[in-house]
């Protein structure tokens, strides 16, 4: 049906014409769904929409209902939590100053260049110690470790997963120190920068094009070097998740070809007040509740040292996803297609306010399938066409399926449909998805590219865009205050017409410097692809 149809017969049928086209009823005195399908349409038909059910690894929510526990959260921040900060302060400026005392003399290079030996190691040993009283003070009185430890020449570098929390840097302080792989600029953060030297880890300057491939070489370095070197800390998802599934992990560690020792991090404590995802409770909260408990657990398990085959060592890609499986095997969790990269994505959606931004992945993936993206004319369509339909804003699976020009059957449509149901009332926006589907086309475009795409959803015209559609349009780049938006405006429109034309606005941006953030490519986003999300364990 072609969308001048679709609006002759929306405008034309009457209301109850929308049980003979099988729409569905929504009863808002109950939650349950009334299915309304013509009498030809058989029970096998029916599809009763509950909300696409998967694993997003980026979100975290932590809910304290029980009266009891939380009355214990408030009182021990009263009575334990300032002794804890004391305690945490003291162990950090002791470790602070050991590191001092050990690293005296030593030049950066010659830190990097051979292990520490002699009284310096003993120093080393005692900084650790030192820290390892910081995350006693914290609520980690105890942690318990499993599995056999493998020494620095059975395996150079200790793959550590799931990295979940800012606390995941317990397995420093716990098992030697090792040395960890870190941004050049941590050696300068304070009192933390000093440790961190004296645990020798291996910087990477990401203004150096050549840096992973630096990274990799003094990691073989070390691990073929006849000196005692520690062993290398590498988190191979390269961000925090909630533990829920492991997401891909980045190849950096596996480049070398050397073998790795698989270690698994847990927290078996009622109330996970440690996860830091890009979707949850902020550092700070995470910090009070966690040290407002009487103790947590934690529990590190060494795995059997993975040695790569020929095929793994030609293939870091590989060889990351084989012990990846490993990992996830013996942690009861599936694998998830999730990336780093993926988190990226995530964050620019939601400074962009586009709609849902921590589904946009699985949103884009379910595009993919459905023949949307890369190229597709029929949401362009209905963009054209938005401001001329009606009632878009509570669309059922039928209507949806039926402006979409798909068949009302297809599970990937709904699973779209779950996805854009976040109210769980059966209905959808198609602004919504229209927004979704624009940005997944575009995210590696410039922000000009994508404010042209969406222009007809707040303007009927690109020609005459009034002021308040032209401030709808700017705050989709997140960077538009409504101030600055009639601003703009006022400075386009010099003649007072009351309205402009997109391209007055481009070309008045491009000749300001200020708005060069509107024509900044996101080549490093991730690509579109039709993988799959989980992948579940064996």
């Amino acid at each position: 049906m072609t969308t001048s149809a679709f609006k002759n017969r929306r405008n034309n049928a009457p209301p109850s014409d929308a049980e003979a086209d099988g729409r569905i009823v929504n009863d808002a005195n109950s939650a349950h769904l009334d299915h309304t399908m013509e009498e030809t349409d058989s029970e096998e038909d029916g599809w009763s929409s509950t909300g696409y059910d998967y694993i997003n690894p980026f979100v975290h929510r932590l809910q304290i209902d029980n009266r009891i526990d939380l009355a214990k959260v408030y009182v021990l921040t009263v009575l334990l939590l300032p002794i804890r900060v004391v305690g945490c302060v003291l162990s950090l400026l002791s470790a602070w100053m050991f590191a001092c005392i050990g690293l005296y003399g030593l030049t950066l290079d010659e830190l990097m260049s051979k292990p520490i030996t002699g009284w310096r190691k003993q120093c080393q040993r005692v900084t650790s110690g030192a820290m390892r009283t910081l995350f006693a003070a914290g609520t980690f009185m105890h942690i318990k470790l499993t599995g056999e430890r493998a020494s620095p020449k059975q395996a150079p570098i200790m793959v550590v997963a799931p990295h979940s929390s800012y606390v995941d840097s317990i397995i420093v302080v716990a098992t030697g120190p090792p040395s960890i792989v870190a941004k050049r600029e941590t050696a300068d953060i304070p009192l933390l920068g000093k440790i961190i030297n004296f645990a020798q880890p291996i910087y990477v300057q990401r203004e150096d094009p050549n840096s992973r491939q630096n990274t990799i070489r003094q990691i073989v370095q070390r691990a073929r070097s006849e000196d005692e070197w520690p062993q290398v800390v590498i988190f191979s998802e390269g961000t925090c998740t909630n533990r829920k599934a492991l997401i891909k992990f980045k190849p950096g560690a596996f480049y070398p070809g050397v073998p790795v020792q698989p270690v698994l991090l847990k927290y078996p404590n009622k109330y996970d007040s440690f996860t830091w995802t890009w979707d949850g409770p902020g550092v700070l909260k995470l910090l009070w509740l966690t040290m407002a408990q009487f103790y947590s657990r934690c529990e590190i398990e060494f795995l059997p040292v993975y040695t790569p085959s020929e095929e793994e060592k030609a293939d870091a890609n590989l060889y990351a996803q084989n012990v990846r499986d490993v990992m996830a095997k013996a942690l009861g969790v599936p694998t998830s297609e999730y990336s780093f990269e993926d988190v990226i994505t995530m964050s620019r959606a939601k400074d962009m306010r586009v709609p849902y931004p921590g589904d946009i992945i699985e949103i884009e993936r379910v595009l993919y399938s459905l023949g949307f993206l890369p190229d597709s004319e029929r949401d362009q369509e209905l963009v054209a066409d938005f401001l001329s339909l009606h009632n878009t804003d509570r669309l059922d699976i039928f209507t949806f399926a039926e402006l979409l020009q798909l068949d009302a059957k297809s599970t990937h449509l709904h699973q779209l449909f779950a996805l854009l149901d976040h109210h769980h009332n059966y209905t959808v926006s198609l602004k919504s998805f229209l927004l979704c589907s624009q940005f997944c086309k575009l995210k590696n475009e410039e922000i000009i590219v994508f404010l042209r795409a969406i222009t007809n959803l707040y303007a009927e015209s690109s020609q005459s865009i009034t002021r308040q559609s032209f401030a709808r349009i700017l705050r989709h780049t997140g960077k538009m205050t409504p101030e600055k938006c009639d601003a703009l405006f006022f400075a386009i429109d010099h003649t007072h017409k009351g309205c402009i034309a997109f391209e007055d606005f481009e070309r008045y941006t491009k000749d300001h410097p200020q708005y060069k953030f509107l024509y900044k490519k996101q080549e490093h986003l991730r690509r579109t692809q039709a993988a799959g999300n989980v992948k579940k364990t064996n």
